[in-house]
C-alpha cells in the first residue's frame, strides 16, 4: 500500500492484530456476561413480596394487603428480622396519591401477612407496594 493510500484510509489490519482485537472482544464479553451473571444470583432483594388485595375506604383513604418473605429464612424461625416497605396508592391515571412505609416483622418461618392503611390526596383506584427491604436492624 502506497504512503498516500495509508495516510488516507488508514494502515491495513495484520492477522496478528485481527487475533488480538478478537481476543480482547471475547474478553470484554465474558467479562460483561460474568458481571449479570453476578448481580443475579447475588443482587438478588432478600426480601420478597407479593400483593394480596386492597380495599378502597374512602376518597382519602386505601387498604393493601401484601405478603413478604425473606429469602434464606430457616424454617425454625425468623428471629429479628423485618422488612421496611414502600406502600403506594394510584389513581385512574396512575398517578401516585398517596405513599406510606410500613415496617413489618417476619413472622412463622420468615413470612408475613399485612395489611397497610395509606391516607391518599384523591380518591385511588388501587393500591400496590412500590418496595420492600430489610430493616437496618
Amino acid at each position: 500500500m502506497s504512503t498516500l493510500a495509508q495516510e488516507r484510509y488508514g494502515r491495513r489490519s495484520t492477522p496478528g492484530r485481527r487475533r488480538l482485537l478478537l481476543a480482547a472482544g471475547a474478553l470484554a464479553l465474558a467479562t460483561a456476561l460474568g458481571f449479570i451473571g453476578w448481580v443475579t444470583l447475588y443482587g438478588r432483594p432478600s426480601v420478597n413480596w407479593s400483593e394480596v388485595g386492597y380495599n378502597v375506604v374512602s376518597d382519602n383513604e386505601i387498604e393493601v394487603t401484601f405478603d413478604i418473605s425473606f429469602s434464606g429464612s430457616s424454617d425454625s424461625g425468623s428471629g429479628a428480622q423485618s422488612a421496611v416497605c414502600s406502600v403506594q396508592a394510584l389513581n385512574t391515571l396512575g398517578t401516585e396519591v398517596g405513599l406510606r412505609d410500613v415496617v413489618v416483622p417476619a413472622g412463622p418461618k420468615g413470612r408475613a401477612r399485612t395489611t397497610a392503611t395509606v391516607q391518599t390526596s384523591e380518591r385511588a383506584t388501587t393500591g400496590l407496594i412500590k418496595s420492600c427491604t430489610r430493616a437496618n436492624e
